[in-house]
């Protein structure tokens, strides 16, 4: 019996040579996608026991590397398969894959963000289809510039670089600003500050307004921009301390989405606020005991001066409530290790005050395969937080429930009816090559989870 098809035809734009390959993808025995050159009417098979989104975008990355020199590539898919996603996610997703298939991180000395991406143009599309295959661009391009920040080493992005490598990339409809810290120290930002205080390179509080006329709503996304994190006087071991110039993942993050978002001109108002440090020892730096009045005038005790980030998100998360009362607030940071370590690479955890938001951010990240794994906050976790020396302390001397400790430290500085979620993404930033999309370097991890709950939160709206 003849299966039904939907096929995609996809021309590559650079020089190539002037032949087509044929592909099909279908159903077969593996857990894992695999192409098989060795078969009749086609160039190549791809099969998989079950196709996901991670999958689709992972086909397009494994089309475009596996059959370099094709100008053209027509994909045939069986209708079993194709029927379980609409046509638009199809072209979108695919589209994204093929983007980022030409990537690959050349060092520079300049900050300046320069990512490349394959050219891509589908044949025979409708407007809808061509539409959606550009979004697939818009989201390639938006994770690019989020993997660039991460994959440079932080000698050449600190804070105030990282400020200038955002404004090089002048992104339409963004309005930039930022806070020194002559500006955070006279309002009050003792918790980031406290933090910064050990290094000789200056903080920043990064601000991208996105402001469309008459939004639906209003988002802040605040992103951890540690641009390195030695631990401070509690000083990492050497193991991965290289790995730390990507602990501003957070912050890239919410730089990747801004663009997506603009481009995309979702109907709403995104701010976008990173909180740039680098977190250092120093005969100036934090110490252990010491206590710190945030802006919020909660005095904190602090613990280990490697629990930075907390302190910097803490204050981020006042001053986007107190100058913007956002309708959602939602952070993002690669904060504990103890995330990877309870879910691995399969999941970012999850924390958050509201259970409308905290669904609406489940949905989007297995939309856009960037899965979130919901954790508890409050209850037993707040005893790691009692004090004899200040109203809080930041933290335990134990390990135990460090992500859910950390996320419950948060919300002590979140309104009473502000809705908010809290991400926690370390794991995600870097190994994740079991993905051909990330087949080596960082990942720019929730570029494409922010963008999508902003997303899903438009159509709840809508909805509603």
């Amino acid at each position: 019996m003849t299966t039904s098809l939907f096929t995609i035809t996809l021309t590559r734009d650079q020089q190539c040579d002037q032949f087509t390959r044929r592909l099909h993808l279908t159903l077969g025995s593996s857990h894992k996608l695999t192409v098989n050159q060795d078969v009749c009417d086609y160039d190549a098979e791809i099969s998989k026991q079950a196709i996901t989104v991670a999958d689709i975008q992972d086909i397009g990355y494994l089309i475009a590397t596996t059959f370099a020199n094709a100008s053209t590539l027509q994909l045939s898919i069986d209708d079993n398969i194709a029927a379980q996603y609409s046509h638009q996610h199809w072209f979108k997703w695919l589209s994204f894959g093929l983007a980022l298939s030409s990537y690959n991180y050349r060092h520079s000395d300049s900050p300046l963000l320069q990512p490349i991406m394959a050219n891509f143009s589908l044949l025979n599309a409708t407007d809808d289809d061509n539409r959606a295959f550009e979004n697939g661009k818009i989201l390639a391009y938006s994770q690019l510039i989020a993997r660039e920040l991460m994959n440079k080493p932080g000698n050449v992005i600190y804070p105030q670089s990282f400020v200038e490598a955002v404004e090089a990339l002048a992104i339409n409809d963004i309005e930039l600003s930022y806070l020194d810290e002559a500006m955070m120290l006279e309002q009050g930002f003792g918790g980031l500050m406290s933090i910064a205080q050990g290094s000789d390179r200056a903080a920043r509080l990064l601000c991208l307004d996105y402001h469309p006329q008459h939004p639906q709503f209003t988002v802040a996304l605040v992103g951890k921009g540690v641009t390195f994190d030695s631990g401070g006087i509690s000083i990492k071991q050497p193991r991965y301390m290289s790995t730390m110039k990507v602990d501003m993942g957070g912050a890239a993050a919410v730089v990747g989405a801004l663009n997506a978002i603009a481009q995309l001109q979702l109907p709403i108002r995104v701010i976008g606020l990173c909180g740039l440090v680098e977190n250092m020892p120093s005969g100036k730096a934090i110490k252990p005991g010491d206590v710190v009045t945030m802006l919020n005038k909660t005095s904190v005790e602090i613990i280990s001066t490697d629990a930075e980030g907390r302190m910097v998100l803490a204050d981020v998360l006042h001053y986007a409530q107190q100058h913007y009362q956002p309708d959602y607030l939602v952070d993002i940071a690669t904060l504990t290790g103890g995330t990877g370590i309870a879910l691995g690479k399969a999941y970012a955890s999850l924390m958050g005050n509201n259970d409308n938001l905290i669904a609406d951010a489940q949905i989007a990240g297995q939309a856009c395969s960037e899965p979130l794994w919901p954790m508890p906050t409050g209850g037993m976790f707040t005893t790691a937080l009692e004090s004899d020396f200040a109203d809080l302390r930041h933290g335990s001397e134990e390990p135990d429930g460090s992500p859910c400790v950390a996320a419950t430290f948060l919300s002590h500085f979140i309104q009473p009816d502000q809705k908010w979620i809290h991400i926690d993404s370390a794991a995600m930033s870097l190994g994740m090559n079991h993905r051909k999309i990330y087949s080596k370097a960082t990942t720019g991890y929730g570029t494409l989870l922010l963008t999508e709950l902003c997303q899903q939160l438009i159509l709840q709206d809508q909805l509603h």
